[in-house]
């Protein structure tokens, strides 16, 4: 049930009515003795309902974004607004806090609630003042058509940018330069001119390796504009919204609120965090781009030419090429598609001591396909894989929540399930060849999915990736490294003709030019994280470009781009909020512990099964740093990172 239009409807309808059902039983309690106010019919019965409404929304979100027919990705959208009104009227819901403050006072809250289940009840009581609940009538209301606004935005925002695909049309001669898959795949037209789109598969291979920097330069500027000024006019009023929202509850901006809960507390700590990034970089970004000024001399341009971010990529790749003999095209031809999945598979199955199992996928669309996980025997998951571009579909790589992990009333467990969509290139007649970078997004996302797939966390609240914003990326971006790791390359990085292992030259070559770049990467994810920042502090009424722009100038060496808006593609401003940031955060998090791994073996079986149970399993039960601390033996600390973005490591 759940691929029809009327299927996600019911499924989505269904499961709130279930989540009603709890908080009914808990709101019957109001006034009853305590005694009667046990765990299980109080909070352990919430945390039923938070499964229910996981359970509404998940599958629908992920078919709104993943399903070929457009009548149910519609019918799936419908169903996240319907989802927010529900977890609004329960944040709102006097009845259920009543109940849920008056079992705080017993005796069994007190003494005997321990770990997970007390760490629920202070975020539960925390949220509902959070949520507005000690607000008057009229305010409550004011709030709910707030929160309603915020998620109609953030949705159209989002259907704009996803189906909001440019095109630039060239001669064929400006294909030079590009990878003969990539030119096979895009003939002249009828009019004798090639279509090349602003979609993921095109961009990126044309912005870094095509000679014709004027049609890179306007491609750049379509892929910076796409949402157009449609999503412009959206994100400031949501921003207006968020302001409203944040001031309301007493607090002087969304960044406040927003940041509150997560590991970093305040908007000065993140301040003060993304200071000490851009201070580190200083050298090591000017240094880069001194390199880059270089090439770009060499290519006949002029020094004093001021370069536009879609620079980046070509002069890098040809620095690297350069510089240090690195050949990314050469690397693809050991990166087919297959055997990079397989290899992904093996590896972590041999890390964690884990089983993966083909099974018949029934999912979405034929590309689809779906794999059981065991351990020990006994069958823990499962995940679908749909890894391939295709037209409607979410247009970047991310892992989303089908299914939560829970242990029922009855004591039964119910098994994660998680879908990883991604945008590779699909095999046909040719074999399809991965770049590292795809590689690399690959390990990152199926980090997201062992995150979700491996928690033992009782409670719907915690589990799996139910963790705060800024601590949540660190097992993915943790797992690139693997991508980066001879010994881990060699179990699957073949030659798809020859069957020859990556030769020492150019494994060598990919390790020296790796570091290459990090600086100026990092500065443009300062860039973000600062704009994000900023939109979400300032007072409503401002001209987000000029924020944009500013932010540029003042974190890169790349020039801003006049009549482009970057904040009309920037997804992250809806899902993210005030928490892009938590990129570099949660990054700092995970050079430090791959301090453990790098000491111990990135393959030693049982130093996974140590990060798998003091870090995986636990989910969002316990607090992020002491998770990190356990694992490490000390608490966490961001010198690791400090070191790897002066390439010191």
């Amino acid at each position: 049930q759940g691929i029809t239009a009327g299927g996600v409807k019911q499924l989505c309808d269904d499961h709130l009515r279930a989540a009603e059902e709890h908080l009914a039983a808990i709101r019957a309690l109001r006034g009853a003795p305590p005694e009667t106010l046990t765990y299980a019919a109080t909070l352990g019965r919430f945390d039923d309902a938070v499964l229910e409404v996981n359970s509404a929304g998940d599958f629908p979100y992920l078919m709104g974004v993943a399903h070929p027919d457009a009548a149910v990705r519609e019918a799936a959208r419908l169903c996240e607004p319907k989802v927010d009104r529900f977890t609004t009227a329960m944040w709102l819901d006097a009845d259920l806090a009543a109940v849920l403050q008056a079992y705080a006072q017993t005796g069994e809250a007190r003494e005997a609630l321990k770990g997970e289940r007390a760490r629920l009840l202070a975020d539960v009581l925390r949220d509902f003042r959070r949520n507005g609940l000690s607000l008057p009538p009229d305010r409550q209301q004011r709030l709910r058509d707030v929160n309603e606004q915020i998620t109609r935005i953030g949705q159209e925002f989002m259907a704009n940018l996803s189906a909001s695909t440019g095109s630039i049309e060239i001669a064929p001669a400006s294909l030079q330069g590009l990878p003969k898959e990539y030119v096979a795949k895009h003939p002249p037209k009828a009019n004798g001119k090639v279509e090349i789109s602003t979609d993921y598969p095109d961009f990126f291979p044309f912005v870094t390796y095509a000679k014709d920097r004027k049609a890179a330069l306007d491609l750049y500027v379509l892929f910076t504009n796409r949402g157009g000024e449609k999503n412009v006019k959206l994100l400031e009023r949501l921003l207006a919204l968020r302001s409203e929202k944040a001031r309301m509850l007493g607090y002087k901006s969304w960044a406040e609120y927003a940041i509150e809960p997560r590991m970093a507390k305040t908007s000065g700590a993140v301040r003060a965090f993304l200071d000490q990034v851009k201070a580190a970089l200083k050298e090591p970004a000017k240094a880069e781009f001194t390199e880059l000024m270089k090439e770009h001399v060499r290519l006949g341009g002029k020094p004093t030419d001021r370069l536009p971010p879609s620079e980046r990529y070509f002069l890098e790749d040809r620095v690297r090429a350069s510089k240090y003999q690195f050949d990314s095209q050469a690397l693809s031809a050991y990166l087919e598609i297959g055997a990079v999945k397989q290899g992904l598979m093996d590896i972590t199955a041999r890390m964690y001591g884990l089983e993966y199992k083909e099974v018949p996928a029934n999912a979405w669309h034929p590309d689809v396909t779906a794999y059981e996980v065991r351990s020990d025997g006994k069958a823990i998951g499962k995940f679908y894989l749909d890894l391939y571009s295709r037209p409607d579909k979410y247009k970047h790589a991310a892992m989303f929540a089908v299914r939560t992990a829970k242990r029922l009333a009855d004591g039964s467990w119910q098994t994660p399930v998680a879908a990883l969509e991604c945008n590779f290139p699909k095999p046909g007649a040719q074999p399809a060849l991965m770049s590292h970078e795809d590689v690399v997004t690959f390990f990152h996302e199926f980090g997201h999915v062992l995150h979700h797939l491996l928690t033992r966390s009782e409670l719907a609240s915690y589990s799996g990736t139910s963790t705060v914003r800024d601590f949540v990326e660190a097992p993915s971006q943790m797992f690139e490294e693997w991508a980066w790791s001879r010994e881990v390359l060699d179990l699957f990085a073949k030659h798809h003709a020859t069957g020859e292992r990556i030769p020492d030259d150019l494994f060598q070559a990919m390790t020296r030019a790796r570091g290459f770049g990090r600086a100026l990467a990092t500065q443009r994810q300062l860039t973000l994280a600062s704009i994000d920042l900023e939109l979400h502090t300032r007072e409503p009424g401002f001209d987000t470009t000029l924020v944009v722009e500013q932010a540029q100038r003042a974190n890169e060496s790349f020039v801003f781009v006049k009549g482009t808006h970057l904040q009309s593609s920037f997804g992250h401003l809806i899902t993210y909020d005030a928490g892009y940031y938590g990129y570099q955060w949660a990054l700092s998090l995970s050079r430090d512990v791959l301090t453990r791994f790098k000491q111990e073996g990135l393959l030693n079986p049982a130093v996974a099964r140590a990060f798998r149970d003091e870090v995986l399993a636990k989910g969002g039960g316990v607090e992020a740093g002491d998770l990190v601390a356990r694992f490490l033996g000390r608490p966490p600390s961001h010198n690791a990172y400090l070191a790897y973005l002066q390439g010191k490591e």
